[in-house]
C-alpha cells in the first residue's frame, strides 16, 4: 500500500469533526494501521463540550451546502430574511469577520444571520472555533461564491437547532519500544480531526506520519500521538501535553496540508512550495543536516525563537522539548469540502514530504 492509499483511506471515511461517527471509526482506522506497524495502541478519550446541530439555508429555491458558526449560539431560529453578510472572514475576526459583522449590523442574541466566507476560491471556507459560548447570534456560513447573491437581495431562507452537549473523542497513542523509561524519547505528533474530509489538510499528514513511524521506531523508543480536536481548539493535543510534555526529546510534529502541490495562480499544474513552513528549534549543530533534507523537496528551514507566536498548530504546545521540528503549509482548499484526494494533494508529494521528513528526523535523533 503506498502513502497515497493511506490519504484515500482516511478522506473516504468521511468527514472527521471530533466526537462523531466518523471520527470515531477515524480512530479504530489510525489504530489498526499503527499495530500493523508494531505499535502497542491505546484509544484515550477527552471529554469536551460538543456543538450539535440541525439546518438548512435556501438561496434563490435552491438548498445550499452550510455550515454553522460552532457555538456562536445555541437554540432554534428560522427566517425568511435573515441577516446577510455577502464577505465573512475565514478567520472571524476584524471588519469581515464575525467582530466586525455584529457590531456593523443590527442583530440581537437570538437572530440569524446568513454569511458567504471569504476564500480564494470562492468556497465554504470555515474558521476553526474553542469550545466555549459566543454572541447568542445564530450564523450560518456558506460558500463565498454565494455572497453576490446575497448582497443583490436574492430570496434567502434559513433554520438552525443547536445545542452543546457534553462528549468525548478519543487520542490515537501507540507505544513503540519502552517509552516510559526512554533517556531520549522521540514523539511523533499529528492531527487527526478537522471540519470536513480534510484529505490534504489531515491525510497527507496521517499518511506521513505512519511512514515516519515503521521507520523512526527502528531508530529507538518512539511515541506517536494522533490529536483529536483539532478544529475545536486542537484540545487533544493539549491533553496529550499535559500527559507527555515532560518527557519528548525530540518532538516531531507533522502538521496541515504536508503533502499539498499548488499555485495559487496555476493550481497544481505549477507547484510552489514557499507557501510550505518548516521550522526547527534544536542545538546548531543539527541545523545543516535538517536543512539539507528540506532542501531536498524545495523548501527553506527556519530557527525562529520559542515563542508560540512564531509556531503554529500542535507545535507551539511542545516549545519545551528540546529539539522541536514543525512541517505545516497551506492550501486553496483548505477547511472547505473540497479538500479531496487529488485535488488539493499528490502522491508525489506525499512521497517526497516523507522521505524529507524522515531523514530530517533521523538526523534530530542520532545527533
Amino acid at each position: 500500500m503506498s502513502a497515497f492509499d493511506l490519504v484515500r483511506q482516511y478522506s473516504d471515511l468521511g468527514v472527521h469533526r471530533s466526537g462523531s461517527d466518523t471520527q470515531a471509526a477515524t480512530a479504530v482506522w489510525l489504530a489498526d494501521e499503527l499495530r500493523a506497524r508494531g505499535g502497542a495502541v491505546s484509544l484515550e478519550p477527552v471529554a469536551f463540550e460538543r456543538y450539535s446541530a440541525d439546518w438548512s439555508v435556501t438561496i434563490d429555491g435552491a438548498e445550499v451546502e452550510a455550515l454553522p458558526l460552532f457555538y456562536e449560539a445555541t437554540g432554534r431560529a428560522s427566517s425568511t430574511d435573515p441577516v446577510r453578510w455577502p464577505a465573512f472572514s475565514p478567520g472571524g475576526d476584524g471588519p469581515l469577520g464575525v467582530t466586525g459583522a455584529l457590531e456593523g449590523a443590527d442583530v440581537r442574541p437570538g437572530d440569524l444571520a446568513v454569511a458567504a466566507t471569504r476564500n480564494l476560491l470562492g468556497l465554504l471556507g470555515v474558521p476553526n472555533r474553542a469550545p466555549g459560548r459566543g454572541s447568542g447570534i445564530h450564523v450560518l456560513q456558506v460558500a463565498g461564491h454565494h455572497g453576490a447573491a446575497l448582497a443583490d437581495g436574492a430570496p434567502v431562507t434559513a433554520t438552525i437547532d443547536a445545542r452543546i452537549e457534553p462528549a468525548s473523542c478519543p487520542n490515537v497513542v501507540a507505544r513503540f519500544g519502552d517509552v516510559e523509561r526512554a533517556d531520549r524519547l522521540t514523539v511523533l505528533t499529528t492531527p487527526i480531526s478537522g471540519w470536513f474530509r480534510c484529505a490534504g489538510e489531515r491525510g497527507t499528514g496521517i499518511a506521513v506520519a505512519l511512514e515516519m513511524a515503521s521507520q523512526l521506531a527502528e531508530a529507538g523508543p518512539l511515541l506517536f500521538l494522533g490529536a483529536t480536536g483539532h478544529e475545536l481548539g486542537a484540545f487533544g493535543a493539549s491533553a496529550l501535553h499535559r500527559t507527555w510534555g515532560a518527557h519528548a526529546h525530540t518532538l516531531l510534529h507533522v502538521g496541515a496540508n504536508v503533502g499539498c502541490d499548488w499555485e495559487a495562480d496555476d493550481q497544481v499544474a505549477a507547484p510552489d512550495h514557499a507557501h510550505m513552513a518548516a521550522r526547527l528549534a534544536a542545538d546548531p549543530a543539527s541545523t545543516a543536516g535538517v536543512a539539507r533534507a528540506f532542501a531536498s523537496i524545495g523548501v527553506p528551514l527556519d530557527t525562529p525563537a520559542r515563542d508560540r507566536a512564531q509556531w503554529f498548530g500542535e507545535a507551539a504546545d511542545w516549545l519545551d522539548a528540546p529539539r522541536l521540528l514543525s512541517y505545516l503549509g497551506q492550501n486553496p482548499w483548505f477547511h472547505a469540502p473540497d479538500d479531496l484526494p487529488d485535488v488539493s494533494c499528490t502522491a508525489e508529494r506525499t512521497d517526497a514530504v516523507t522521505g524529507a521528513l524522515t531523514e530530517a528526523a533521523l538526523h534530530l535523533i542520532s545527533g
